[in-house]
C-alpha cells in the first residue's frame, strides 16, 4: 500500500492566486458533511457531476458522469494544471479551510492508488499553522507542490495559522498515465536515496507488487526494471 507520494511537477499558484481574487464570494459552497469539521470549510466546484456549479460531492463508486462546471472558464491556469494529468478526471474542486478551522479525523472510502481511484493535492495557499496528518504522520505540503495522498487511510488537519488554507483537489480514476508516474516517482524516490546513502525500497516494492496486480505488458514491464533496479 502506498501511503503518500509527492510528484516532481511544480505547478505556478500565483496565477491561480489572481484568478481566485477575482472570484465572486458566492461561488464558496459551505462543505455539506458539518460532522466532519469545525470553524469554516468552504468548497468550489471546477468539476463535478453532471457538471453542476452547486454539486460539491465527490462520489467515488459511480458511472455517472462528470463534467466541467461554469466556473472552471474562469481558471485558465487550472485547466492548464489539468492537462497535466492524462487520466480521467472526476470531481475538481478549490477547498478553503478556513483560519482556526479543523478537519476532525475520518477516512475516504474507495480513495486510493490500489483500489482505482487517486485524489491528488496542490496547496495554493498554506502557511505554518497548517497541521496534516495522515495517520499520525504529519505530511507538510508547501505552495505549489503536487501530492497523492492516500485518503482511505484516517487523516486529520488544523489549520492554526492566522491565514487560510486553500487546495486544488483533483480525483482521478488510474489508468496506465497514473501508474507509470507513480513508477517513475519511485524510481526518483530511489535514486534520491541513494545519493543520500539511504536506502528505503519499501514504497519501490509496493509499486512493483501493485503493477504486478494490473498484469499488462506495459506494468509488468515497469515492475520487471523496478524490481531489477533494487537488487
Amino acid at each position: 500500500m502506498i501511503k503518500y507520494l509527492q510528484l516532481q511537477q511544480h505547478f505556478d499558484v500565483e496565477k491561480i492566486k489572481a484568478e481566485m481574487a477575482q472570484m465572486e464570494e458566492s461561488r464558496w459552497k459551505q462543505h455539506y458533511n458539518k460532522s466532519h469539521y469545525e470553524g469554516q470549510w468552504n468548497v468550489s466546484p471546477l468539476r463535478s457531476l453532471n457538471g453542476s456549479a452547486e454539486n460539491i460531492v465527490s462520489v467515488h463508486a459511480t458511472t455517472n458522469p462528470y463534467s466541467d462546471t461554469p466556473l472552471l472558464q474562469s481558471f485558465p491556469s487550472i485547466q492548464s494544471v489539468l492537462r497535466f494529468f492524462a487520466c480521467e478526471k472526476r470531481a475538481v474542486r478549490l477547498m478553503k479551510l478556513h483560519a482556526g478551522a479543523i478537519i476532525k479525523e475520518h477516512c475516504d472510502q474507495e480513495m486510493s492508488f490500489e483500489e482505482g481511484e487517486v485524489r491528488f493535492h496542490i496547496p495554493v495557499t498554506t502557511n505554518p499553522g497548517v497541521a496534516f496528518y495522515l495517520e499520525e504522520e504529519q505530511v507538510v505540503m508547501q505552495e505549489g507542490e503536487c501530492w497523492y495522498l492516500n485518503l482511505s487511510l484516517k487523516h486529520r488537519v488544523k489549520n492554526a495559522g492566522t491565514t487560510d488554507r486553500v487546495h486544488l483537489v483533483i480525483d482521478c480514476k488510474v489508468n496506465e498515465w497514473v501508474r507509470n508516474l507513480f513508477a517513475q516517482q519511485a524510481r526518483v524516490q530511489k535514486q534520491a536515496e541513494e545519493k543520500q546513502h539511504h536506502h528505503d525500497p519499501e514504497t519501490t516494492k509496493k509499486i512493483i507488487a501493485e503493477l504486478r496486480k494490473q498484469n499488462t505488458p506495459t506494468s509488468l514491464e515497469l515492475a520487471a526494471n523496478l524490481e531489477n533496479s533494487l537488487s
